[in-house]
Protein backbone atom coordinates (compact mmCIF):
# COMPACT_ATOMS: atom_id res chain seq x y z
CA UNK A 1 0.00 0.00 0.00
CA UNK A 2 2.65 2.26 0.95
CA UNK A 3 3.92 1.69 -3.08
CA UNK A 4 0.77 2.25 -4.59
CA UNK A 5 0.43 5.78 -2.35
CA UNK A 6 3.73 7.05 -3.08
CA UNK A 7 2.84 6.41 -7.17
CA UNK A 8 -0.54 8.24 -6.81
CA UNK A 9 1.37 11.38 -5.04
CA UNK A 10 3.68 11.46 -8.08
CA UNK A 11 1.01 11.15 -10.47
CA UNK A 12 -0.45 14.23 -8.70
CA UNK A 13 2.74 16.07 -8.21
CA UNK A 14 3.18 15.88 -12.38
CA UNK A 15 -0.18 16.56 -12.96
CA UNK A 16 0.01 19.87 -10.89
CA UNK A 17 3.71 20.63 -12.42
CA UNK A 18 2.34 20.16 -16.35
CA UNK A 19 -0.87 21.74 -16.25
CA UNK A 20 -1.27 25.05 -18.20
CA UNK A 21 -4.01 26.78 -16.54
CA UNK A 22 -1.87 26.86 -13.39
CA UNK A 23 1.39 27.45 -15.20
CA UNK A 24 -0.26 30.04 -17.08
CA UNK A 25 -1.98 31.73 -14.03
CA UNK A 26 1.00 31.53 -11.74
CA UNK A 27 2.98 33.36 -14.42
CA UNK A 28 0.17 36.45 -14.72
CA UNK A 29 -0.39 36.74 -10.91
CA UNK A 30 2.05 39.50 -9.95
CA UNK A 31 2.73 39.52 -6.03
CA UNK A 32 3.49 43.53 -4.61
CA UNK A 33 6.72 44.24 -3.58
CA UNK A 34 6.74 45.26 0.16
CA UNK A 35 8.05 48.29 1.02
CA UNK A 36 10.96 46.69 2.56
CA UNK A 37 12.66 44.73 -0.47
CA UNK A 38 16.14 45.61 -0.86
CA UNK A 39 15.39 47.72 -4.25
CA UNK A 40 13.17 50.14 -2.37
CA UNK A 41 15.74 50.43 0.93
CA UNK A 42 18.52 51.14 -1.31
CA UNK A 43 16.46 53.48 -2.99
CA UNK A 44 15.77 55.23 0.04
CA UNK A 45 19.52 54.79 1.59
CA UNK A 46 20.73 56.21 -1.70
CA UNK A 47 19.25 59.41 -1.42
CA UNK A 48 19.86 59.61 2.34
CA UNK A 49 23.28 59.50 1.61
CA UNK A 50 22.99 62.36 -1.33
CA UNK A 51 21.01 64.70 1.63
CA UNK A 52 24.24 63.72 4.20
CA UNK A 53 26.50 64.64 1.34
CA UNK A 54 25.31 67.53 0.49
CA UNK A 55 25.16 69.09 3.45
CA UNK A 56 28.58 68.05 4.68
CA UNK A 57 29.53 69.80 0.95
CA UNK A 58 27.68 73.22 2.22
CA UNK A 59 28.89 73.48 5.85
CA UNK A 60 32.46 72.45 5.18
CA UNK A 61 32.83 74.49 1.79
CA UNK A 62 30.96 77.42 3.85
CA UNK A 63 33.49 77.35 6.88
CA UNK A 64 36.64 76.41 5.12
CA UNK A 65 35.87 79.94 3.33
CA UNK A 66 35.30 81.73 6.34
CA UNK A 67 38.25 80.91 8.14
CA UNK A 68 40.72 81.46 5.01
CA UNK A 69 39.18 84.84 5.20
CA UNK A 70 39.64 85.48 9.11
CA UNK A 71 43.46 84.03 8.22
CA UNK A 72 43.88 86.51 5.58
CA UNK A 73 41.84 89.52 7.87
CA UNK A 74 44.06 88.67 10.83
CA UNK A 75 47.85 89.11 9.49
CA UNK A 76 48.16 86.06 7.48
CA UNK A 77 49.70 86.70 3.63
CA UNK A 78 50.80 83.24 2.46
CA UNK A 79 48.24 81.95 -0.12
CA UNK A 80 50.73 79.07 -0.76
CA UNK A 81 50.02 78.39 2.68
CA UNK A 82 46.57 78.14 2.30
CA UNK A 83 46.81 76.03 -1.07
CA UNK A 84 48.64 73.73 1.27
CA UNK A 85 45.54 73.27 3.40
CA UNK A 86 43.86 72.54 1.05
CA UNK A 87 44.81 69.37 0.09
CA UNK A 88 47.76 68.55 3.16
CA UNK A 89 44.90 66.47 5.37
CA UNK A 90 44.44 64.08 3.02
CA UNK A 91 45.96 61.23 5.05
CA UNK A 92 42.42 62.07 7.20
CA UNK A 93 40.72 59.82 4.74
CA UNK A 94 42.60 57.21 5.76
CA UNK A 95 40.53 56.80 8.85
CA UNK A 96 36.85 55.32 6.85
CA UNK A 97 39.40 53.17 4.60
CA UNK A 98 40.46 51.67 8.05
CA UNK A 99 36.66 51.65 9.85
CA UNK A 100 35.01 50.19 7.36
CA UNK A 101 36.66 47.45 4.94
CA UNK A 102 36.26 47.03 1.36
CA UNK A 103 33.51 44.84 -0.25
CA UNK A 104 34.37 42.29 -3.03
CA UNK A 105 31.70 42.91 -5.17
CA UNK A 106 31.15 46.58 -6.23
CA UNK A 107 28.39 48.29 -5.81
CA UNK A 108 26.47 49.46 -9.18
CA UNK A 109 24.65 52.63 -9.06
CA UNK A 110 21.33 52.63 -10.87
CA UNK A 111 21.32 53.44 -14.86
CA UNK A 112 25.24 52.45 -14.71
CA UNK A 113 26.46 48.75 -15.32
CA UNK A 114 30.22 47.70 -15.85
CA UNK A 115 31.68 45.03 -17.69
CA UNK A 116 33.36 42.57 -15.29
CA UNK A 117 35.33 41.13 -18.86
CA UNK A 118 37.13 44.28 -19.30
CA UNK A 119 40.62 44.28 -18.99
CA UNK A 120 41.44 47.09 -15.50
CA UNK A 121 43.68 50.26 -17.07
CA UNK A 122 47.53 49.52 -16.50
CA UNK A 123 49.90 50.98 -13.75
CA UNK A 124 50.85 53.09 -16.49
CA UNK A 125 47.81 54.64 -17.46
CA UNK A 126 46.83 54.93 -13.57
CA UNK A 127 49.73 57.10 -13.12
CA UNK A 128 48.93 59.14 -15.61
CA UNK A 129 45.45 60.16 -14.58
CA UNK A 130 46.05 60.68 -10.79
CA UNK A 131 49.07 63.21 -12.02
CA UNK A 132 46.22 64.89 -14.08
CA UNK A 133 44.28 65.06 -11.40
CA UNK A 134 46.80 66.46 -8.92
CA UNK A 135 47.50 69.01 -11.18
CA UNK A 136 43.82 70.13 -11.87
CA UNK A 137 43.20 69.86 -8.08
CA UNK A 138 46.42 72.16 -7.00
CA UNK A 139 46.34 74.29 -9.58
CA UNK A 140 42.66 75.19 -8.52
CA UNK A 141 43.61 75.25 -4.98
CA UNK A 142 46.59 77.48 -6.04
CA UNK A 143 44.22 79.79 -7.75
CA UNK A 144 41.40 80.30 -5.74
CA UNK A 145 43.63 80.50 -2.33
CA UNK A 146 45.25 83.97 -4.74
CA UNK A 147 41.53 85.22 -5.34
CA UNK A 148 40.90 84.97 -2.34
CA UNK A 149 43.44 87.02 -0.97
CA UNK A 150 42.42 89.90 -3.28
CA UNK A 151 38.52 89.93 -3.15
CA UNK A 152 36.10 89.21 -0.10
CA UNK A 153 34.88 85.91 0.46
CA UNK A 154 31.45 86.55 -0.90
CA UNK A 155 32.73 87.54 -4.80
CA UNK A 156 34.96 84.52 -4.60
CA UNK A 157 32.24 81.89 -3.61
CA UNK A 158 29.83 83.94 -6.27
CA UNK A 159 32.75 83.81 -8.85
CA UNK A 160 33.29 80.15 -7.80
CA UNK A 161 29.48 79.05 -8.75
CA UNK A 162 30.35 79.43 -12.32
CA UNK A 163 32.08 76.69 -12.41
CA UNK A 164 28.37 74.62 -12.43
CA UNK A 165 28.60 76.18 -15.96
CA UNK A 166 31.98 75.20 -17.08
CA UNK A 167 31.02 71.67 -15.64
CA UNK A 168 28.01 71.50 -17.79
CA UNK A 169 29.79 72.22 -20.52
CA UNK A 170 32.32 69.89 -20.27
CA UNK A 171 30.39 67.30 -19.46
CA UNK A 172 28.60 67.87 -22.27
CA UNK A 173 31.38 67.50 -24.09
CA UNK A 174 32.54 64.35 -22.76
CA UNK A 175 28.77 63.31 -23.36
CA UNK A 176 28.32 62.68 -19.58
CA UNK A 177 25.07 64.45 -18.99
CA UNK A 178 22.08 65.96 -21.05
CA UNK A 179 21.12 69.52 -21.60
CA UNK A 180 17.13 69.76 -20.58
CA UNK A 181 15.38 72.89 -20.12
CA UNK A 182 15.12 72.28 -16.38
CA UNK A 183 18.54 72.30 -16.15
CA UNK A 184 19.60 75.35 -18.32
CA UNK A 185 16.88 77.12 -16.14
CA UNK A 186 18.95 76.51 -13.22
CA UNK A 187 22.52 77.34 -14.57
CA UNK A 188 20.71 81.00 -15.80
CA UNK A 189 19.58 81.16 -12.08
CA UNK A 190 22.57 80.68 -10.72
CA UNK A 191 24.49 82.62 -12.79
CA UNK A 192 22.11 85.60 -12.89
CA UNK A 193 22.76 85.26 -8.62
CA UNK A 194 25.79 85.39 -9.19
CA UNK A 195 26.27 88.54 -11.01
CA UNK A 196 24.15 89.91 -8.78
CA UNK A 197 25.77 89.57 -6.07
CA UNK A 198 29.22 90.03 -7.75
CA UNK A 199 28.13 93.48 -9.07
CA UNK A 200 27.05 94.62 -5.57
CA UNK A 201 30.25 93.12 -4.06
CA UNK A 202 32.13 95.40 -6.85
CA UNK A 203 30.30 98.59 -5.67
CA UNK A 204 31.55 98.15 -1.95
CA UNK A 205 34.34 97.52 -2.91
CA UNK A 206 35.26 100.39 -5.21
CA UNK A 207 34.98 102.24 -1.44
CA UNK A 208 37.99 100.70 -0.14
CA UNK A 209 41.19 100.88 -0.92
CA UNK A 210 41.36 97.98 -3.04
CA UNK A 211 43.00 98.57 -6.17
CA UNK A 212 41.98 98.04 -9.90
CA UNK A 213 44.66 95.41 -10.32
CA UNK A 214 44.10 93.61 -7.27
CA UNK A 215 41.31 93.04 -8.28
CA UNK A 216 41.36 92.19 -11.39
CA UNK A 217 44.13 89.17 -10.58
CA UNK A 218 41.55 88.29 -7.99
CA UNK A 219 39.16 87.90 -10.31
CA UNK A 220 40.90 86.05 -13.20
CA UNK A 221 42.29 83.75 -10.67
CA UNK A 222 39.18 82.57 -9.37
CA UNK A 223 37.25 82.16 -12.68
CA UNK A 224 40.30 80.38 -13.81
CA UNK A 225 39.72 78.32 -10.93
CA UNK A 226 36.24 78.00 -11.47
CA UNK A 227 36.56 76.80 -14.78
CA UNK A 228 39.61 73.69 -13.31
CA UNK A 229 37.44 72.88 -10.91
CA UNK A 230 34.37 72.33 -13.52
CA UNK A 231 36.90 70.63 -15.64
CA UNK A 232 38.32 68.15 -12.32
CA UNK A 233 34.46 67.10 -11.55
CA UNK A 234 33.64 66.05 -15.37
CA UNK A 235 37.10 64.08 -15.79
CA UNK A 236 36.89 62.67 -12.27
CA UNK A 237 33.04 61.50 -13.34
CA UNK A 238 34.17 60.78 -16.61
CA UNK A 239 37.40 58.61 -15.02
CA UNK A 240 35.64 56.18 -12.19
CA UNK A 241 32.75 55.35 -14.31
CA UNK A 242 34.70 54.58 -17.77
CA UNK A 243 38.34 54.04 -16.82
CA UNK A 244 39.29 53.50 -13.67
CA UNK A 245 35.31 51.96 -12.76
CA UNK A 246 35.61 52.50 -9.22
CA UNK A 247 32.76 51.50 -6.86
CA UNK A 248 33.32 50.34 -3.92
CA UNK A 249 34.67 52.83 -0.60
CA UNK A 250 38.24 51.80 -1.06
CA UNK A 251 38.55 52.18 -4.79
CA UNK A 252 37.22 56.04 -4.17
CA UNK A 253 40.04 56.88 -1.41
CA UNK A 254 42.60 55.44 -3.55
CA UNK A 255 41.56 58.29 -6.05
CA UNK A 256 41.43 60.89 -3.68
CA UNK A 257 44.14 60.42 -2.04
CA UNK A 258 46.56 59.77 -4.91
CA UNK A 259 45.49 62.94 -6.39
CA UNK A 260 45.68 64.90 -3.43
CA UNK A 261 49.34 63.43 -2.88
CA UNK A 262 50.61 64.92 -6.24
CA UNK A 263 48.75 67.92 -5.69
CA UNK A 264 50.42 68.43 -2.17
CA UNK A 265 53.76 68.04 -3.59
CA UNK A 266 53.44 70.59 -6.58
CA UNK A 267 52.25 72.89 -3.42
CA UNK A 268 54.97 72.30 -1.67
CA UNK A 269 57.25 72.96 -5.14
CA UNK A 270 55.46 76.30 -5.17
CA UNK A 271 55.90 77.35 -1.50
CA UNK A 272 59.24 76.89 -1.43
CA UNK A 273 59.86 78.31 -5.17
CA UNK A 274 58.29 81.53 -4.06
CA UNK A 275 59.91 81.37 -0.51
CA UNK A 276 57.19 82.42 1.23
CA UNK A 277 57.77 79.49 3.78
CA UNK A 278 60.87 81.62 5.87
CA UNK A 279 57.75 84.22 6.32
CA UNK A 280 55.72 81.67 8.10
CA UNK A 281 57.87 81.57 11.41
CA UNK A 282 57.24 85.36 12.23
CA UNK A 283 53.58 85.48 10.46
CA UNK A 284 52.38 83.23 12.96
CA UNK A 285 54.09 85.08 16.17
CA UNK A 286 52.23 88.31 14.86
CA UNK A 287 49.27 87.06 14.20
CA UNK A 288 46.46 89.26 16.06
CA UNK A 289 44.24 85.99 17.37
CA UNK A 290 47.60 84.25 18.96
CA UNK A 291 49.52 81.21 17.32
CA UNK A 292 47.49 78.96 19.27
CA UNK A 293 44.40 80.57 16.94
CA UNK A 294 46.80 80.63 14.27
CA UNK A 295 47.36 76.90 14.18
CA UNK A 296 43.78 75.95 14.78
CA UNK A 297 42.27 78.37 12.02
CA UNK A 298 44.70 76.14 9.35
CA UNK A 299 44.29 72.48 10.75
CA UNK A 300 39.82 73.31 10.78
CA UNK A 301 40.49 74.50 6.60
CA UNK A 302 42.23 71.26 6.48
CA UNK A 303 40.08 68.93 7.88
CA UNK A 304 36.93 70.80 6.39
CA UNK A 305 38.42 70.72 2.74
CA UNK A 306 38.87 67.41 2.97
CA UNK A 307 35.57 66.26 3.99
CA UNK A 308 34.39 68.57 1.04
CA UNK A 309 36.52 66.52 -1.22
CA UNK A 310 35.34 63.12 0.06
CA UNK A 311 31.35 64.31 0.28
CA UNK A 312 32.03 65.95 -3.56
CA UNK A 313 33.09 62.71 -5.16
CA UNK A 314 30.38 61.24 -3.19
CA UNK A 315 27.80 63.49 -4.72
CA UNK A 316 29.72 62.42 -8.33
CA UNK A 317 29.38 58.84 -7.91
CA UNK A 318 25.82 58.90 -6.87
CA UNK A 319 24.39 61.16 -8.84
CA UNK A 320 26.68 63.15 -11.30
CA UNK A 321 29.12 65.81 -11.53
CA UNK A 322 26.77 68.37 -12.83
CA UNK A 323 24.40 68.15 -9.64
CA UNK A 324 27.63 68.24 -7.31
CA UNK A 325 28.38 71.39 -8.86
CA UNK A 326 24.81 72.51 -8.19
CA UNK A 327 25.12 71.84 -4.75
CA UNK A 328 28.32 73.84 -4.82
CA UNK A 329 27.05 76.43 -6.16
CA UNK A 330 23.96 76.52 -3.57
CA UNK A 331 26.63 77.22 -1.20
CA UNK A 332 27.18 80.56 -2.87
CA UNK A 333 24.50 82.98 -0.54
CA UNK A 334 25.41 81.24 2.38
CA UNK A 335 28.93 82.74 2.54
CA UNK A 336 27.87 85.98 2.32
CA UNK A 337 25.30 85.66 5.39
CA UNK A 338 28.56 84.42 7.15
CA UNK A 339 30.47 86.98 6.33
CA UNK A 340 27.23 89.74 7.89
CA UNK A 341 27.47 87.53 10.98
CA UNK A 342 31.14 87.28 11.53
CA UNK A 343 32.78 90.04 9.41
CA UNK A 344 29.79 92.38 10.07
CA UNK A 345 28.64 93.08 6.26
CA UNK A 346 25.81 94.94 5.50
CA UNK A 347 23.11 92.66 4.21
CA UNK A 348 20.94 94.61 1.28
CA UNK A 349 17.80 94.12 -0.87
CA UNK A 350 20.35 92.42 -4.00
CA UNK A 351 21.64 89.56 -1.71
CA UNK A 352 18.41 88.27 -0.84
CA UNK A 353 17.17 88.47 -4.16
CA UNK A 354 20.08 86.05 -5.14
CA UNK A 355 19.83 83.65 -2.29
CA UNK A 356 16.24 83.36 -3.68
CA UNK A 357 17.27 82.80 -7.08
CA UNK A 358 20.23 80.42 -5.66
CA UNK A 359 17.23 78.23 -4.13
CA UNK A 360 14.75 78.22 -7.03
CA UNK A 361 18.01 77.04 -9.24
CA UNK A 362 18.41 74.65 -7.02
CA UNK A 363 15.15 73.01 -7.02
CA UNK A 364 14.77 73.26 -10.54
CA UNK A 365 17.28 70.87 -10.87
CA UNK A 366 16.45 68.74 -7.70
CA UNK A 367 12.90 68.30 -9.76
CA UNK A 368 14.89 67.50 -12.75
CA UNK A 369 16.63 64.71 -10.90
CA UNK A 370 12.97 63.53 -9.77
CA UNK A 371 11.64 63.14 -13.24
CA UNK A 372 14.93 61.59 -14.34
CA UNK A 373 14.08 58.69 -11.57
CA UNK A 374 10.28 58.33 -12.06
CA UNK A 375 10.91 57.62 -16.21
CA UNK A 376 13.89 54.95 -14.98
CA UNK A 377 11.01 53.78 -13.10
CA UNK A 378 8.82 53.71 -15.39
CA UNK A 379 10.85 52.06 -17.78
CA UNK A 380 11.62 49.72 -15.12
CA UNK A 381 8.20 48.54 -14.97
CA UNK A 382 7.26 48.33 -18.82
CA UNK A 383 10.00 45.75 -19.29
CA UNK A 384 8.48 44.26 -16.43
CA UNK A 385 5.29 43.84 -17.26
CA UNK A 386 6.61 43.03 -20.92
CA UNK A 387 8.52 39.98 -19.81
CA UNK A 388 5.14 38.63 -17.62
CA UNK A 389 2.87 38.70 -20.99
CA UNK A 390 5.47 37.26 -22.98
CA UNK A 391 5.48 34.23 -20.47
CA UNK A 392 1.38 34.22 -20.34
CA UNK A 393 1.54 33.94 -24.19
CA UNK A 394 4.49 30.84 -24.17
CA UNK A 395 3.02 29.21 -21.64
CA UNK A 396 -0.56 29.08 -22.90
Amino acid sequence: MGSLGEKELEIINQDQETDPETTTMDTLIVIPEPLTTPKVVYKYQKWLEVGVHALVVLASQTVATILAKLYYQKGGHSSWLISLTETVGFPILLIPMILWPDKKKPTLEEGNSICDDSKPPSIMAKLVIYIFLGFLVGGGCSLFSTGLLYLPASTVSLISSSQLVFNVLFSLCMRLVKLTPLIANSIVLITISSVLLALQNDESSSKTSSSKHHYAVGFVCTLTAAAGFGLLFSTTNLMLKKVLKKKTLREIMDVIICQSFVATCLILIGLFVSKEWRNLNSEMHNFELGELSYVMILFWISVCWQLYTYSILGLIMKVSAVFANVITALGAPVIPIMSVIIFNDKMRGVKAVSIVLSIWGFSSYAYQQYLDEQKNKAGVLKNCNGTSEDLGIESG
